[in-house]
């Protein structure tokens, strides 16, 4: 029975460090727009900006287009360089001016152009994580991380010089 509660506590503390140097890695590697990179993929999470189509909360992971994928009509997300707010936006392409061989213009729904260079990907190059990013949504808020991240950590290193502690006094 000892032997049962050891697999299952070493899996669940597995799973746990791998959610907690995930969650860690997002957080630092967030761009001003709150957009991470990982696995080559952009992962946005949704804020109110991108409801209904998406839902609050949730985090998306988008795979980058390249500019000759994106067809006029097609939904794409974009970093919003005309807002004072840095946020990420999600709209349709009504017309598409291709610039040179490295670059195009998007007259997007609301006309307003935006460059290649700010686009993410179309909307069908994505996959909507709706769980984990309410997990996300928990986590990355101060008191989140500070009771599911920082304080088991250290209550484990406590442990572990306790340990060490009394592994030297006994010898």
């Amino acid at each position: 029975m000892k032997k049962v509660l050891k697999v299952i506590l070493g899996i669940i503390i597995t799973v746990y460090l791998v959610l907690v140097v995930f969650v860690t890695g997002y957080l630092i590697n967030r761009n001003d727009y709150g957009v991470s990179m990982f696995l080559g993929k952009y992962l946005v999470f949704v804020e109110e900006s991108l409801e209904p189509t998406f839902k609050e909360h949730s985090l998306i992971m988008i795979t980058p287009t390249k500019f000759d994928e994106v067809k006029v009509g097609e939904n794409i997300f974009f970093y919003d360089t005309y807002s004072a707010e840095k946020r990420i936006r999600y709209t349709e392409v009504t017309k598409k001016e291709v610039v040179n061989e490295k670059e195009v213009t998007y007259t997007l729904k609301d006309n307003n152009a935006i460059s290649s260079q700010y686009v993410l990907g179309n909307e069908k190059n994505t996959t909507v994580l709706s769980g984990f990013g309410q997990f996300l949504y928990i986590v990355q808020s101060r008191w989140g991380f500070l009771f599911l991240v920082v304080f088991p950590l250290f209550l484990a290193f406590i442990y572990e010089v306790y340990s060490i502690y009394k592994e030297l006094k006994n010898k």
